[in-house]
């Protein structure tokens, strides 16, 4: 299947790639080399115009009535020090960090649209379609990609621009995605953006 970019319709959404959360992913993110390729399509991205969002996660933004306590992930980061905003931690991974003038999205949950204002930046900016790449697959990738298809987005996803905690995760959560989104990669996407 052919990819197909209308490059003032469609943003890049760079999620979770904080210093925190790289050093959580480490072996699965340098066996991959992910933030190489995904550096390689914000580069890409932005030599072309297509707007750029880096999505961070902040445990204390917005104002999400309520958190979950149960499951793994919530007793982890139980207190907020995880990524916290205004520390080493919670920066972008120097990598793939942002340029002047491409927004910073504080979010407190797995999507990107949870408490972040995402969607208003994106219809401000009269986005359509939605690149999806960061940290993790089977979390804020994942989840952003169902919260995007009940919102009405169009969503592709770079899979060697993503990683999670193993290789079987990440297939088997590209396998689930590939129902309501277009699955792709770095060279294809760069072909297709033009």
């Amino acid at each position: 299947m052919t990819i197909n970019v209308a490059n003032k319709t469609t943003a890049l959404l760079v999620m979770d790639v904080q210093n925190d959360i790289v050093r959580g992913f480490s072996a699965e993110v340098e066996r991959t080399g992910m933030l190489t390729q995904l550096r390689k399509l914000m580069d890409h991205c932005r030599d072309k115009n297509l707007l750029v969002i880096h999505v961070l996660i902040d445990l204390q933004a917005g104002t999400q009535p309520r958190m979950p306590t149960r499951g793994q992930f919530f007793s982890m980061v139980a207190g907020g020090a995880i990524c916290k905003r205004g520390t080493p931690g919670g920066e972008v991974h120097k990598t793939v960090a942002p340029i002047d003038g491409e927004p910073l999205v504080y979010k407190c949950l797995f999507s990107a649209f949870a408490c972040s204002g995402l969607e208003e930046v994106l219809n401000n900016a009269g986005i359509t379609d939605l690149i999806l790449t960061g940290i993790a697959t089977d979390a804020v990738v994942e989840s952003t990609g169902w919260d995007a298809s009940d919102r009405g987005y169009s969503t592709i996803l770079a899979t060697d621009c993503c990683a999670s905690s193993s290789k079987e995760l990440h297939d088997q959560t590209v396998s689930r995605m590939a129902s309501r989104c277009d699955i792709s990669d770095v060279n294809e996407l760069i072909q297709a953006i033009k």
